[in-house]
């Protein structure tokens, strides 16, 4: 067996319970993810795309939560041939379309204002340490943070919905790309580990030509002071009931 055959494993999307493929050589889907597959409204037979899709996670609940056609990008070969497969294994190829490209193409990749949401969870960093695993998909080497707004922004219907999870160390980044791009921020949700620690990071959900007017939702906490997970949290592991 190949080095890179010994990386892979398949596990499960928590709450659908699809079959997911992952590669621990590259970069496994993390608990941000779920929040964010979990977070932005899913319109009626709404199309979804995701820049940036890594594991395909997010894709997979937004599919699972009522999405009828959903896109899923990425530059990385490895991970969508990965996704390519998962989509197979859960027999959702009439729903999933799998795009290998740059998002910074997005006007070669996409159709202006063909989705009705989009969802991104981006590279975090743009400085400090590089981590060697899932590097891509965790600091900004093949594009930063203005690109995904940009291909967002261009992908996205009138009305519709731009969602992404960051740090809060570029929330007001994030806040000015937002208004730059024409995206109005509504709602707003941090995330803290403990309730008596900072946030670590924040979701939120823009809508494109929306007006003034932001939702703040209470604080997502992870643990208990036990270690244990919140009731919050829970609901997202429960098995979904179709």
């Amino acid at each position: 067996m190949s080095e890179q055959e010994n990386s892979l494993r398949c596990d499960y999307v928590p709450g659908c319970g699809y079959k997911i493929w992952q590669d621990a050589k590259e970069f496994c889907y993390t608990t941000d993810a779920i929040f964010l597959g979990n977070f932005p409204h899913v319109v009626r037979k709404a199309k979804v795309l995701e820049l940036g899709c890594g594991t395909g996670a997010i894709s997979m609940l937004l599919e699972s939560r009522g999405a009828a056609e959903v896109t899923a990008l990425d530059c990385n070969p490895q991970v969508t041939r990965l996704v390519r497969q998962s989509v197979a294994d859960n027999s959702l190829q009439d729903k999933f379309t799998v795009i290998d490209g740059d998002l910074r193409n997005y006007k070669q990749l996409l159709q202006p204002e063909s989705m009705d949401l989009v969802a991104s969870n981006p590279p975090y960093r743009n400085s400090g340490n590089v981590r060697q695993v899932g590097t891509a998909a965790c600091h900004e080497v093949t594009s930063t943070l203005e690109d995904f707004f940009r291909a967002a922004a261009f992908a996205v219907r009138y009305r519709g919905r731009f969602a992404l999870v960051q740090l809060p160390e570029r929330f007001a980044e994030s806040m000015q790309l937002a208004l730059k791009y024409g995206l109005q921020p509504k709602r707003l949700q941090w995330v803290h580990s403990k309730i008596d620690k900072p946030a670590w990071i924040f979701l939120m959900e823009m809508q494109k030509g929306g007006s003034y007017g932001l939702d703040v939702l209470p604080p997502l906490i992870m643990y208990n002071q036990d270690g244990s997970y919140t009731e919050q949290v829970k609901k997202f592991y429960e098995p979904a009931v179709k």
